[in-house]
């Protein structure tokens, strides 16, 4: 895994995150449509996760987060 690791330019590893982030972002986009009416907290949560995504430095400071802390990215990857 290492030595796949060190044949994988550092510049191509961020390009790969920074796309894999774009695509979860733009799929979570397409989904806000689905957010049944109601009220409740889990909704709440729901609704905010949908306004924070609209919010362009949100977006940008997740997406910094996501590419260099490895554990976030791989709990990410895991729950999206």
């Amino acid at each position: 895994l290492e030595a796949k690791k060190r044949e994988i330019d550092i510049s191509e590893r961020a390009k790969k995150f920074s796309d894999r982030y774009d695509n979860m972002v733009k799929s979570f986009e397409e989904w806000e449509e689905m957010v049944p009416d109601g009220d409740g907290r889990m909704i709440e949560v729901l609704r905010g996760c949908f306004a924070g995504a609209k919010n362009r430095q949100i977006v940008g400071a997740l997406k910094i987060v996501y590419m260099d802390y490895s554990a976030l990215r791989v709990g990410g990857d895991l729950v999206f």
